[in-house]
């Protein structure tokens, strides 16, 4: 088990042991500062001890339930603002459609002209989806590559079938995967396995459903989850 997925272990027990609720987020970094500090398993329970006297777990908690209540209060009005939008979309389609004008009223080559404009946005959204897309499983990578090969394709896999749309998201996301990482090399240690365990084979295939993990499971229904809830709003 690595130094940095030890501190996060004990990071959360403290954050237990306190009765608050850190954030994933908060404790990844609370625990690169001290991943920077400590070079062996006993000064950990030390350190994290002076950090909570300089910090304070329980105000960073407090901080950590303020954002997300916020959080949630801007999605409601961000849900409100949409259903508005789309009342007076619907309205000015129904005010359009009351007129007498047609498109033959549209010159030919402004309306190819039109056409030419959305389709170069349609492009180049699908250009940024792409990239950003891209980095993310970089950066997922990244986070993946001390785990074990079989739990290492596993959440690639899971990662290629989901759909983050913000930043924010993302980083929430990519907390948990990190999480999620730490477990799997603990438990993969305990069982004399370490990153030798054996790998899915070339030939791959569709991941069985006693294979996907149960964090990633929960991620990947809240995900689909969100994007039916924005489709239908």
């Amino acid at each position: 088990m690595s130094l940095k997925a030890q501190i996060i272990s004990k990071l959360k027990a403290k954050a237990t042991a306190l009765g608050v609720n850190l954030s994933n987020v908060r404790i990844n970094g609370l625990a690169d500062k001290l991943d920077a500090l400590i070079s062996t398993e006993d000064e950990i329970d030390g350190e994290i001890d002076k950090l909570d006297q300089i910090l304070s777990f329980k105000d960073l908690a407090s901080l950590d339930d303020a954002k997300r209540n916020a959080e949630s209060k801007a999605a409601e009005q961000d849900a409100d603002k949409a259903e508005k939008a789309k009342k007076e979309a619907e309205e000015a389609a129904a005010a359009e459609a009351g007129k007498t004008k047609t498109a033959d009223d549209v010159p030919a080559w402004a309306s190819a002209l039109i056409e030419s404009n959305k389709a170069l946005q349609t492009e180049l959204a699908s250009i940024k989806q792409g990239n950003t897309t891209q980095t993310r499983r970089q950066q997922l990578e990244t986070k993946l590559k001390d785990a074990p090969e079989k739990f290492k394709a596993r959440a690639l896999r899971d990662f290629d079938r989901l759909k983050i749309d913000s930043d924010e998201d993302f980083t929430s996301y990519l907390a948990d995967v990190e999480q999620d990482v730490a477990e799997e090399v603990q438990a993969a240690s305990d069982a004399g396995l370490g990153n030798d365990a054996p790998a899915r084979s070339a030939g791959g295939g569709k991941l069985k459903d006693d294979e996907v993990s149960p964090a990633m499971k929960e991620i990947v229904a809240q995900r689909e989850a969100d994007a039916k809830a924005k489709a239908s709003a």
